[in-house]
């Protein structure tokens, strides 16, 4: 059964049409169904019972108007053979009609269904409270009988200032123009970095003469999560529980930092839910989340307030609900949760009022360019996963099959719905998406690596300024997964992987057609790919290598130390591996991997480099701690990948990190580099790594 995580559990039988609610009683074989669909999509139902193939005819099985007339749809019936399927529909509204005789076990324990529902093909505003309850009782009415127990899972991941120095490390951002914030951030010679429940501010212009100029410490309840500049302004993004509203809020705080040494709070801006990520573009500050309300309430309570939480202290010291104006329901979702998106207009010191939309169809993955915000959730499939002769047969666990995109078009405080799409397979994360010249590319990845009935394959889809499909390259590395993906301009280059590392070259300069040029095949895999130049990458994560299993009499991959790889791409047909370094042994990781704002760069000494934790191998499977600290490396087309800067403290009896002491980010100023750690930061110079000053942070 199609649909998200959430939505499979909480799941209605209700058309919401806008002052219309209709309800029936859940009959013996229960339905379970979303009550939209769109035009370009099939809409389903699942029983609780089974239905007999032999009996799905138009007879038994068919579809109604609003007028009660039958109308011309393919129906068909799923492969767990209790979902019905229906396609080829206009938009509009509809009833299903399902006798009992379709059902294996037709008697007296099943009746006959009518099921209405709606194909939708737009945004749906909600027009008023009454229609809002509706919604949310629709997703309680087949479930009515029983308590469901359930957990949800939320994926967690540059404007140029005249007036501060321009020699400075920036965040390494995806898309140039489009700031996406880290928990260390420069400006004027002042560092500034996440610490706990502050933010501590370091007066680094003398690097040999480090000082704290001043902590600035945040509510009891508050946490920030990352950071961000823009002008004269810090921005503090976090989350606060209010204990006495009794939910979480997501939080952007801004400070008057003209005087570093002396921050002044001059608004704060919140919406209910929790974080999913911020982008700041043209003058204009995003906050993207997820807010899920406690609408199985419904059931003690007549009325409740579904509305998410807003706040902002432009407009007064109090929490608000949003406006009801400003709640919509995205096509082709039924699952009860928000998608929240609040603008900030950040020119003149952020002093008018903030814009927030909310949208019913929770999303996870985001990308975002100048002008365009594409959102993403995955559809998961209702079968189980197989696991024959083991506990885990007693355990739901599904599997995600595609992904719908949505797409916003944004010009400062103005955010346009354009519409939404689906894709065959699923989404590894941001930099699998990308636009370029107005048309959306993403890479997938469709099925499991562990699954031999049904292997893998991997898909990139191009999609016009509508989301409608333009091209694609379907069925790449059958049986292997997405590590990493990295478009510039006109190609795309994707790693995949299960045993060895192909790099696929793929020309999407003809959005039409887009075409694989070359294939590189080399052990291990990268975790993230970052563009040197042209023609030039750089790899960043792990080597690997074979072992046999005597049990099961298979081979199967194991990974061992960091690898930093540099891909000459200049005969795209034939791409090659011009330079690799193993980082560290076994069990050596670098946050880096997971978290490219990580990655360190100076374009001046083309230097890269990131924190590190080195491990080697020890007795057995277990690895031995060496050191902790950051390596910085020249990297150019010409001599290959080089070794500058070693910065790691080397263990001497220590088993494991010092998480106190562990480098979360590396960034310069002028001629100095600086390790920032959650209790130190340390100075050296940048040409030879002379170690220069140490301040201690308590």
């Amino acid at each position: 059964m199609k649909n998200k995580w959430i939505t499979i559990l909480l799941i209605a039988v209700l058309a919401i049409l806008p002052g219309t609610f209709s309800w029936m009683a859940p009959p013996k074989a229960e339905a379970q169904t979303a009550s939209a669909g769109m035009k370009t999509h099939s809409w389903q139902v699942s029983f609780t019972e089974a239905l007999k193939e032999s009996e799905i005819t138009d007879v038994n099985v068919y579809v109604t108007n609003s007028k009660n007339k039958k109308v011309q749809t393919t129906i068909t019936m799923g492969d767990d053979k209790k979902t019905l399927i229906v396609s080829d529909l206009a938009p509009g509204s509809y009833k299903l009609h399902v006798n009992k005789e379709a059902f294996a076990l037709s008697g007296t324990k099943t009746a006959s269904q009518v099921i209405p529902f709606t194909i939708i093909d737009k945004l749906e505003a909600v027009k008023s409270e009454k229609e809002l309850q509706q919604y949310f009782e629709a997703l309680l009415a087949n479930h009515s009988q029983k308590e469901l127990e359930y957990e949800t899972t939320v994926e967690m991941a540059s404007r140029e200032d005249k007036a501060s120095t321009n020699n400075a490390s920036t965040t390494n951002n995806q898309v140039e123009g489009v700031e996406e914030g880290d928990i260390v951030v420069v400006k004027g010679g002042f560092i500034y970095a996440v610490k706990d429940q502050g933010i501590t501010v370091v007066d680094a212009k003398d690097p040999k003469n480090l000082k704290l100029a001043t902590t600035i410490k945040l509510k009891g309840s508050q946490y920030i999560s990352k950071l961000a500049i823009y002008d004269n302004l810090l921005i503090a993004i976090g989350d606060e529980y209010l204990e006495k509203v009794g939910t979480s809020m997501s939080t952007a705080t801004l400070y008057d930092i003209s005087n570093p040494k002396n921050p002044k709070l001059i608004r704060e801006v919140g919406q209910e839910g929790y974080l999913q990520d911020i982008r700041i573009a043209n003058d204009t500050l995003y906050l993207i989340g997820n807010m899920y309300p406690n609408y199985w309430m419904l059931r003690e309570k007549k009325t409740l307030d579904l509305k998410p939480k807003i706040f902002d202290s432009v407009e007064g010291k109090e929490y608000e609900s949003l406006p009801i104006e400003k709640i919509s329901i995205l096509p082709n979702t039924m699952d009860g949760t928000y998608s929240l998106i609040t603008a900030v207009d950040l020119k003149n010191g952020a002093k008018t009022t903030a814009n927030t939309k909310g949208y019913l169809g929770g999303t996870s993955g985001l990308y975002m360019s100048e002008n365009a915000l594409y959102l993403t959730t995955p559809i998961y499939d209702g079968n189980p996963v197989p696991a024959t002769g083991r506990i885990m047969d007693m355990i739901w666990m599904p599997r995600t099959t595609d992904t719908q995109v949505f797409k916003w078009n944004v010009d400062g405080t103005a955010m346009n719905f354009v519409g939404t799409t689906e894709v065959k397979g699923s989404v590894l994360n941001q930099y699998s998406m990308d636009e370029y010249e107005g048309n959306f590319r993403i890479v997938t990845t469709e099925g499991n690596t562990w699954d031999e009935q049904k292997i893998s394959r991997n898909h990139l889809f191009i999609l016009d300024k509508n989301l409608q499909a333009l091209g694609a390259v379907k069925d790449l590395a059958p049986g292997e997964k997405v590590y990493s993906v990295r478009f510039m301009g006109e190609k795309a280059y994707v790693v995949t992987f299960k045993q060895v590392d192909p790099l696929f070259v793929i020309d999407v300069a003809n959005p039409k057609k887009p075409t694989v040029l070359g294939e590189l095949k080399i052990p291990g895999f990268s975790n993230y790919l970052h563009p040197l130049d042209d023609t030039h990458l750089i790899g960043i994560g792990y080597d690997t290598e074979q072992r046999y299993d005597a049990y099961s009499k298979r081979n199967f991959t194991v990974t061992t130390n960091m690898k930093m790889s540099l891909f000459d791409v200049s005969d795209f047909k034939n791409p090659k591996e011009q330079s690799t370094v193993n980082i560290g042994g076994k069990g050596s990781y670098s946050d880096v991997q997971y978290n490219p704002k990580a990655l360190f760069h100076n374009k001046e000494y083309n230097y890269f480099g990131f924190p590190v934790v080195l491990y080697d191998a020890g007795k057995g499977d277990e690895t031995v701690y060496k050191g902790q600290g950051a390596q910085i490396y020249e990297i150019t087309a010409d001599k290959g990948i080089v070794l500058k800067g070693n910065i790691v403290n080397k263990s001497t009896s220590d088993q494991y990190e010092s998480w106190e002491q562990r480098v979360q980010r590396v960034v310069y100023i002028d001629d100095a580099l600086y390790t920032v750690a959650n209790n130190e930061v340390k100075s050296y110079q940048l040409k030879d790594f002379k170690p220069l000053d140490t301040l201690t942070i308590k």
